[in-house]
C-alpha cells in the first residue's frame, strides 16, 4: 500500500505587507466635495450664497432648480412689478450671474445695461458718471446683501440720482432689496450655475451674488 504524503503545512511566518507611503495632502476646494444627493451645480450655488450661517430651523429647505424658461417668466414678472413704481435709465448688473438678470430686464425699460465687476470683497470697479440717472442694481440671488450694498454704493458714488435694487431669489431673514421674484429657504440652482461650475469658476463669490 502506498502512503499518501500529507500536504505541507503553511509556514506560520507570513510576509509582512510593504508599508504604504503616505500620500501628500491635497488642497481641498470648496466645490470638490458635495453631500450625498446634491446635484452637479448645488455646491457652487451654496458657495455663491455664502453669507451668515443659516439657523438650523431655517436650513431644512431643499433644492429648487430654475431652468431658463422659468427664469424668463420670473424676470418678466419682476420687471412688470418694478415698472409700476420705478423707471430706471440704467440697469447695473453685477457680474457674473447678474448679467443674465440684467439682460432680461433692461430691454423692458429700454434702459442702458452696464456690467459691474467686483474684483474683491467690499470693492467695485469704477463706474462711468451716472449724473442724474435712475439706476436699478440687479443680481440673481441675495443672502447677506453685501454684494448689493457694494454695488449700490458704487452707483451713488457715480452720482446716480436714485438707486434701487432687485434680485430673482432671496432667503427669509436675509437681505431685503427693493424687489425680488421669489423668497425661499431652498438652495436655488439657475441654468448658469452649471456653466460656472463646469468652467471651474472659484473666484470671489462677490462675482456671482452674495
Amino acid at each position: 500500500m502506498k502512503r499518501t504524503s500529507k500536504p505541507a503545512r503553511p509556514s506560520a511566518r507570513r510576509a509582512r505587507p510593504a508599508a504604504k507611503r503616505p500620500r501628500p495632502a491635497r488642497a481641498r476646494s470648496p466645490l470638490a466635495e458635495q453631500p450625498l444627493g446634491v446635484g452637479v451645480a448645488d455646491a457652487f450655488a451654496l458657495e455663491r450664497l455664502r453669507g451668515p450661517p443659516i439657523p438650523h430651523e431655517e436650513a431644512a429647505g431643499g433644492v429648487r432648480e430654475i431652468g431658463w424658461a422659468e427664469f424668463g417668466d420670473l424676470a418678466r414678472d419682476l420687471a412688470n412689478r418694478i415698472a409700476a413704481d420705478f423707471a430706471p435709465d440704467v440697469v447695473l448688473a453685477i457680474a457674473n450671474a447678474g448679467v443674465f438678470v440684467g439682460g432680461a430686464i433692461a430691454p423692458v425699460f429700454g434702459a442702458e445695461l452696464v456690467h459691474l465687476h467686483l474684483p474683491g470683497r467690499g470693492r467695485a470697479e469704477r463706474l462711468p458718471r451716472l449724473n442724474g440717472k435712475k439706476v436699478l442694481v440687479v443680481d440673481d440671488a441675495a443672502n447677506s446683501g453685501k454684494t448689493l450694498d457694494v454695488a449700490v454704493k458704487a452707483a451713488r458714488s457715480a452720482r446716480a440720482a436714485e438707486v434701487r435694487s432687485a434680485v430673482i431669489a432671496l432667503r427669509p431673514g436675509g437681505a431685503r432689496p427693493d424687489w425680488s421674484a421669489i423668497e425661499t429657504r431652498d438652495v436655488v440652482i439657475f441654468g448658469w450655475d452649471y456653466q460656472f461650475h463646469a468652467s471651474g469658476n472659484d473666484g470671489d463669490p462677490g462675482d456671482v451674488g452674495v
